[in-house]
């Protein structure tokens, strides 16, 4: 590797760490002498072309995220450059001579509370910023905050999100919270890695005796037990840091500002402590002279204005929203706008409350509020237009989506918003370009692949599809919808092998994926494959005894093995829990005339089309049980109006069926046109 220069410029000069598939070099640049430069080398874990190409833009997005957060803030490191050479990735990154924070905590000596607390503010003021930037840091350890010679402030370095696009997972288990090994970060998954940087400084524990304290847990909670009598910290700081390393992501801080908040409550707390004492003192030595005085000096010296109750009822509203508690949430922000109608917050974030609970009247109602009050917010447009979406207003979800574009053209979720819409204006071609868009902002956005990949498939560009769903399970190998929508891609293209291996993955990353069964048991069912395709449709009613498109099925199953008395036990189940089921009927009625009972047949197929009109297999079919009872005229009838619904819907072998059978009535006396066929099913 020192044999040449990597992008034509970068010598190495030493090897800072070495992982297996990370390697950390200081290097110079040899057009700046005397230049100091980080150089990260991240080797894929496959040079398979496909992937290479998802891994590459992959890697281009993040560090281009990267490289902006380290431009616009002083302390975060900065991203110099990347590249790629011999299908291995590099970033540049700024040296930062100073010493990491390992050099002040874990030396084996507790930090002071007032030291701690110092600590903690001035990293929090950083991932916030870091946070309102949707990005998540993934690997916050002392090794990766370095206390900078210049000014002696910390910098944030070596975010994990580069990193993750090749290697899946932080090596640092001992700092990384359950959701986050999970492969789910959450941005309070960085508060929870703080948190424990945390407790480990003021217990005075060792690098050597961080991984110990994640097991010191409570036997019922889960939670990790630390404190006890030897460690001098405040039951409000205890609190505070109790609730940063949270096991359940939901009850933990949700956002660094919260934490920032409590803590600066609390030095605000010990600040009014202290003039408490001051008050006490000055009353014994000065009396009343004392007391006016020191009213002058506390109006003087008051602390900042406590947080108002219009933005605690919010924050709390907040709270609840991302613990699911939504109506709750909704009576907190509408007492927060009672005190304060200027909120825009408020009325966004309970529009997303109304949402949620499917009141998209009142969610679009308070998405408008919230653009009366601040028309440059794009995410109120992003919100009104779902809640337009779901009330059936297309077109006008697609100018908000349009409005939010416009005031931030680089957020792929709006995109991904009106790509949605244009689908259902069926406008498909739109819609496939939005979700490009999307994903080229956002090239690990998964559900943008899908949406494209399943909108491809329905428009029959099978190959285009599958690469979309190829991409999915590049980026995140547990998405079940992906290998669900590739085997149906894959049945389409006649490869029901591959299509039963997807639906299988499907089911083993999601055990009760009903869909995924039913599809599987279908192929199982077309090859023969009796005993597997029944245990997939009884599974499936393991899960469901109330999914009708289960018994459907398996009563389609079950009559093509010639168990009819089966089959119609199973469309009786079916119409049992709806009444109105069309397709019930009519495969019942192919049951009964296959038992020869015509009677229940015709009655059947009756029933299939009272409920609707144009049912065309039912018309045919009925054709069928008129022409075997000699009725020819009613039989012509059925096949006629039968003819006329496969030829509008496109069906031309129908067609061809229903033609070829009025030809044999109008061609043959009546007793002669009875012949054994089955009729024809359909699967709901």
């Amino acid at each position: 590797m020192n044999s040449h220069l990597l992008d034509g410029r970068y010598r190495i000069l030493t090897v800072l760490n070495t992982e297996e598939v990370t390697q950390t070099y200081l290097v110079e640049d040899t057009s700046l002498p005397n230049s100091k430069f980080v150089l990260k080398q991240l080797r894929p874990p496959s040079n398979n072309p496909q992937t290479l190409k998802i891994l590459r833009q992959l890697f281009a997005s993040k560090a281009t995220t990267l490289q902006q957060l380290g431009q616009e803030h002083n302390q975060i490191q900065k991203l110099v450059t990347y590249f790629e050479e011999k299908e291995e990735f590099y970033i540049v990154q700024e040296y930062i001579p100073g010493n990491p924070l390992t050099e002040e905590v874990l030396q084996g000596k507790p930090l002071r509370e007032d030291q701690l607390i110092s600590l903690l503010l001035e990293i929090l003021e950083i991932l916030v910023f870091v946070h309102v930037r949707g990005v998540i840091h993934r690997d916050i350890k002392p090794a990766n905050i370095i206390r900078r010679q210049s000014d002696n402030k910390l910098v944030l370095v070596d975010f994990g999100i580069v990193k993750e696009v090749i290697i899946t997972g932080i090596e640092n288990s001992e700092y990384v919270p359950d959701e986050q090994s999970h492969g789910n970060p959450k941005y309070n998954s960085d508060i929870y890695a703080l948190g424990i940087v945390a407790i480990a400084a003021i217990m005075g524990l060792q690098t050597n005796e961080i991984s110990s304290l994640k097991n010191q847990k409570n036997q019922l909670t889960g939670e990790i037990i630390w404190h006890n009598k030897t460690i001098e910290v405040t039951k409000k700081l205890e609190k505070i840091l109790n609730k940063m390393v949270r096991l359940n992501y939901r009850k933990r801080y949700q956002y660094a500002t919260e934490v920032l908040e409590d803590l600066k409550q609390l030095t605000n707390h010990e600040y009014d402590q202290q003039k408490q004492n001051q008050k006490k003192l000055w009353l014994m030595l000065s009396g009343i002279a004392g007391c006016i005085t020191l009213g002058i000096g506390t109006w003087f010296f008051q602390p900042p204005k406590p947080i108002s109750n219009a933005q605690k009822l919010y924050k709390q509203g907040v709270s609840k929203y991302e613990g699911g508690k939504f109506q709750e949430a909704i009576e907190d922000f509408t007492q927060a706008i009672e005190l304060d109608s200027q909120n825009a917050l408020a009325y966004n974030r309970r529009g997303d409350a109304f949402y949620r609970l499917g009141d998209y009247q009142k969610a679009q109602a308070d998405s408008s509020q919230a653009i009366v009050l601040n028309p440059q917010d794009a995410n109120a447009y992003y919100d009104r237009g779902f809640s337009l979406y779901e009330l059936g207003k297309y077109k006008e979800a697609i100018a908000d989506y349009t409005q939010a574009i416009k005031l931030d053209v680089k957020n792929p979720f709006f995109y991904y918003g009106r790509g949605l819409t244009w689908i259902k204006l069926k406008d498909n071609k739109k819609a496939i370009g939005d979700f490009s868009k999307a994903i080229a902002v956002k090239p690990d956005y998964t559900e943008a692949y899908l949406q494209r990949g399943i909108l491809r498939r329905r428009l029959k560009l099978r190959q285009a599809a599958i690469q979309d769903f190829d991409a999915v399970i590049g980026i995140n190998p547990n998405d079940a919808k992906a290998y669900y929508q590739r085997g149906l891609t894959q049945v389409a293209n006649q490869q029901k092998d591959a299509a039963i291996k997807d639906y299988t993955n499907a089911i083993n990353i999601n055990p009760k994926y009903i869909e995924a069964y039913l599809n599987r048991g279908d192929i199982y069912s077309d090859q023969g494959e009796q005993l597997e395709a029944t245990e997939d449709y009884n599974k499936i009613l393991q899960i469901n005894r109330k999914f009708i498109a289960a018994y459907i099925h398996r009563g389609l199953h079950r009559f093509s093995f010639g168990d009819y008395k089966g089959a119609i036990e199973d469309y009786n189940q079916a119409l049992e829990l709806n009444s109105k089921d069309a397709a019930a009927y009519n495969n019942r009625g192919n049951a009964y005339l296959e038992m020869g009972n015509k009677k229940a047949a015709n009655e059947d197929y009756s029933q299939a089309i009272a409920i609707n009109s144009n049912y065309d297999l039912a018309y045919y079919n009925r054709g069928i049980v008129r022409a075997r009872v000699g009725n020819k005229k009613g039989a012509i009838k059925d096949f006629q109006k039968a003819a006329k619904l496969f030829q509008r819907k496109g069906e031309k072998d129908s067609y061809k069926d229903a033609q070829k059978e009025i030809a044999n009535l109008q061609n043959s006396a009546p007793l002669k046109t009875t012949r054994a066929i089955s009729g024809k099913r359909e699967k709901n």
